[in-house]
């Protein structure tokens, strides 16, 4: 992930000088990316396009019972993450409503009382950035600025030399990413 991470670092470079993200349309329509979603996060936060296809929502309340059942299995957590949001501006969809209010509580609630207890080592880094990534897209859509709020707190709360343990720790540069794409959209608004 070596040259992705520093085609990421160019772009953040570039937007910090001024140059602009490629606008996104918030979904009228469930799409499905032909591939995974972090395959489909490392095509969007590229800013390259992501083939998808439109489909039927899955069911919102069971997804969202699922996702309350597993609040202290960050593993489980994740997978639910990654098979619902194959498309990861499906997040930004109206039917995700209650799921963003939960990650978005579970991030400024429990998940920032551990790390201000000083166990960011405890906590499961590839949920934790993930969940980050997801309010990041759709922080991008929304005027509602608690969503750009927890962004700006974890940016300052992560240590600049976090390296997680992780499995996919390209995720935290894709968040810084999203973050400035984020204010960069509610700079111009």
């Amino acid at each position: 992930m070596t040259g992705f991470v520093s085609r990421l670092r160019k772009q953040l470079d570039t937007a910090l000088d001024g140059q602009q993200f490629r606008t996104w349309k918030a979904p009228e329509a469930w799409f499905e990316s032909t591939s995974d979603l972090l395959t489909a996060i490392r095509a969007l936060v590229a800013d390259d396009q992501v083939t998808c296809i439109e489909a039927a929502p899955p069911d919102e309340p069971v997804f969202f019972s699922d996702l309350q059942a597993c609040i202290r299995d960050p593993e489980r957590r994740f997978e639910l993450l990654t098979l619902r949001y194959l498309h990861p501006l499906n997040v930004a969809a109206p039917s995700e409503q209650r799921v963003r209010e939960h990650l978005l509580e579970r991030l400024m609630v429990m998940d920032r009382s551990r790390i201000e207890q000083h166990s960011l080592h405890r906590l499961n880094a590839d949920d934790l950035l993930l969940r980050l990534n997801l309010i990041a897209i759709y922080a991008s859509f929304t005027p509602d600025l608690r969503y750009l709020d927890a962004l700006n707190y974890y940016y300052e709360l992560l240590p600049p030399a976090w390296y997680p343990e992780s499995s996919h720790n390209w995720l935290r540069v894709s968040f810084l990413n999203f973050y400035l794409r984020a204010l960069a959209v509610h700079t111009t608004h």
